[in-house]
């Protein structure tokens, strides 16, 4: 199916829009394991074209970093756009953990693709894509890989928090988890124990064979020092890089001079978000 995307909005509104087909947004309230998410959920115009791609965007950790810049974007070219909090961050329910972030990715994705949320949001649902910044990425690659329909993956800045778990660089790991004092948890040692527990379940590299025919979109920052890419990228799309012949899949790996946050090149981030979504949408 073609896309029905509208990019000539990416970066402006149009003209006019019709007071009855106004584009708009409601909070998000979904119950994953037994505790509610809230968010956001947004949707275009109903004067551009249906169905839409739905996007699930997936903050990182712990969840102060916003996009609100992307959202908006995808959402003015014609995507629905749901922006979750994670269990225990931003007065979501539940407790913080990595695996909880990952499941909740898998079950916002699943209620994406339902037929109560597709026809509700017009939404096409072989067009649904995770979208996961840091930590968010991470998310976004452990949920996708379980979802043989999920159209895309989009990882920006991506941490494996698999990575740091070795002696010498443990406390990386554990220095960065520091910054989730804001978050509802049972702290740094709890979070720390379930990435060591399921490190072969989350790790990035050992996503490949169930990642190696999907539509994926990296995007790295070349002075990142919280993601370093020859650490936290160049793993998996070796792999991917290796196997590229063999696929059909739209992969992509992009990278700018910037830090873990992409400022300085936010514009050509969400260009070639974009682009990487109507190109998959049209293929």
């Amino acid at each position: 199916m073609a896309s029905n995307l509208m990019p000539e909005y990416l970066f402006s509104d149009p003209e006019n829009i019709s007071p009855t087909a106004l584009p708009d947004y409601t909070t998000l309230d979904f119950i994953s394991n037994g505790s509610h998410i809230y968010g956001e959920i947004m949707w275009p115009s109903e004067n551009q074209p249906k169905p839409h791609p739905c996007v699930i965007m997936l903050h990182g950790f712990p969840g102060t970093a916003r996009n609100d810049d992307i959202s908006h974007a995808l959402c003015r070219i014609g995507c629905v756009v749901l922006v979750p909090h994670n269990r225990g961050a931003w007065g979501s329910e539940g407790k913080y953990l990595i695996t909880n972030c990952i499941e909740d990715a898998l079950n916002l994705a699943e209620y994406a693709h339902s037929e109560e949320f597709t026809e509700k949001y017009n939404v096409d649902p072989s067009q649904i894509f995770l979208l996961g910044h840091s930590m968010g990425a991470n998310s976004a690659l452990n949920a996708g890989r379980r979802l043989n329909w999920i159209r895309g993956i989009i990882m920006l800045t991506p941490y494996d928090p698999a990575r740091y778990l070795n002696r010498s660089k443990e406390s990386y790991f554990r220095s960065l988890l520091e910054e989730g004092k804001i978050l509802k948890s049972d702290g740094i040692d709890a979070i720390y124990e379930d990435v060591v527990i399921n490190k072969n379940e989350i790790s990035h590299p050992k996503a490949f064979e169930q990642v190696k025919d999907k539509n994926l979109l990296v995007i790295g920052a070349s002075y990142d020092s919280v993601s370093p890419i020859n650490e936290m990228i160049l793993p998996l799309w070796n792999q991917l890089e290796a196997n590229s012949r063999n696929t059909k899949a739209v992969q992509k790996k992009i990278d700018f001079p910037t830090e873990h946050g992409l400022l300085g090149r936010r514009i050509s981030v969400i260009k070639e978000i974009a682009s990487f979504i109507e190109e998959v949408c049209n293929s």
